[in-house]
């Protein structure tokens, strides 16, 4: 099926959302921006979403959006193999800033918050479009290199990418040198290997699935960060003794360590991410690994932390999760700064603070990658 329509918002995964008259059915469409008019075709392959979305692909642009603007990126396209890394690279950068607010104030208004009383200022931009980020992910098959396409789960060749660093780029094209490889086959087709890349990597350290630890992956935006946690740390006249759970390598261990604390207790699943933390012997840090999504985490954390006065939280994805005996475990809190890359999991786990009578007293919103739906929030609650 072939319909003309308008693309009126965008989705939680940053799709465009256009509505086909002729069925009443909403299509999420990759590429494209809102106030697009444009010929859709309806994709059969992929199923219905609650009976009430399904997926459609651009056929051809009737009147483009205002906001949109030619790609810089020479492998950004709809093609099943076209990179579909930064999708979001259609559209100017304030629209871009726009609809992240617009994704986050949606997800906390969902799950129940009234955002009349929510002050959610403007996303804190990035200062670099292009060259900011410090790391990425790309798959091979030995022959080719690239980013998994949108959808296809095909390999999407490259052999640049304008967004990555200095480092990172130059990175990349000695990898790209190094085809084909067959070292770098899998048996099975379904298999991809991954090379992971970073700028504190050097060419010899280069292999096929081994993950590196992990980093935010813009170093000027990681570092406003850090600058926003000392402030408001700093401004806390009861830090008292601070936990840090998903504290990784100790991005913000430094940071909460230098406050006028008494202690932290810092906690990682990953026992490399501890190794590190230890070795860099931060004052009145005691770094432990826990498994922070067991069922049973917090009875066995609770001797640890019973004591804490606040909070420091930097989870994945996935965000906190494990909801069950958590304020039975901390007994003394009263401050809690969330640190989240999901605005869906998120507003998940502040609605559950809320319910347990937790304020939120500041929300910052900051943009790590341009380009793309992602956006961060730095949130401070309070114990009403």
């Amino acid at each position: 099926m072939i319909f003309t329509g308008t693309v009126t918002h965008l989705s939680q995964k940053g799709m465009g959302v256009v509505k086909n008259t002729q069925n009443n059915l909403s299509y999420f469409v990759y590429g494209t921006w809102p106030g697009d008019i444009a010929e859709f075709e309806v994709l059969h392959n992929k199923p219905l979403i609650n009976k009430k979305f399904a997926y459609a692909k651009l056929l051809r642009l009737i009147q483009p959006s205002a906001q949109r603007q030619d790609p810089c990126c020479p492998f950004l396209n709809l093609e099943e193999d076209g990179c579909s890394g930064c999708p979001w690279m259609i559209a100017d950068y304030t629209s871009q800033l726009k609809q992240k607010r617009n994704r986050f104030t949606y997800a906390m208004q969902r799950v129940g918050f009234d955002i009349s009383q929510l002050k959610i200022d403007s996303v804190q931009p990035a200062p670099q479009l292009y060259g900011y980020r410090n790391r990425c992910e790309v798959k091979t098959d030995g022959t080719r290199l690239g980013f998994v396409s949108e959808g296809s789960h095909k390999i999407a060749p490259i052999n640049d990418c304008i967004v990555l660093n200095d480092s990172c780029r130059n990175l990349l094209k000695f990898t790209h040198r190094q085809l084909p490889n067959k070292t770098w086959q899998s048996e099975s087709p379904l298999e991809r290997p991954f090379i992971a890349l970073d700028d504190d990597m050097l060419t010899e350290d280069i292999r096929i699935n081994h993950k590196r630890p992990f980093k935010q992956g813009n170093s000027q935006q990681n570092e406003w960060m850090q600058n926003w946690l000392r402030q408001r740390l700093a401004q806390n006249t009861h830090v008292g003794k601070i936990v840090e759970l998903f504290c990784g390598t100790g991005n913000f261990t430094q940071i909460i360590a230098e406050s006028n604390c008494d202690a932290v207790m810092a906690y990682e699943s990953d026992s490399n991410a501890i190794q590190v933390i230890k070795a860099k012997r931060l004052d009145k840090v005691t770094a432990q690994v826990a498994d922070l999504f067991d069922p049973w985490v917090w009875k066995k954390l609770r001797n640890g932390i019973k004591d804490a006065e606040t909070l420091v939280l930097d989870p994945p994805r996935a965000g906190l999760k494990k909801h069950q005996g958590f304020f039975d475990a901390f007994r003394s809190l009263r401050t809690v700064v969330y640190i989240s890359c999901n605005p869906e999991t998120f507003a998940r786990d502040a609605w559950f603070f809320h319910q347990h009578g937790w304020i939120i007293r500041d929300i910052q919103l900051i943009d790590l990658f341009p380009h793309t739906p992602h956006v961060e929030a730095l949130v401070e609650f309070r114990h009403a």
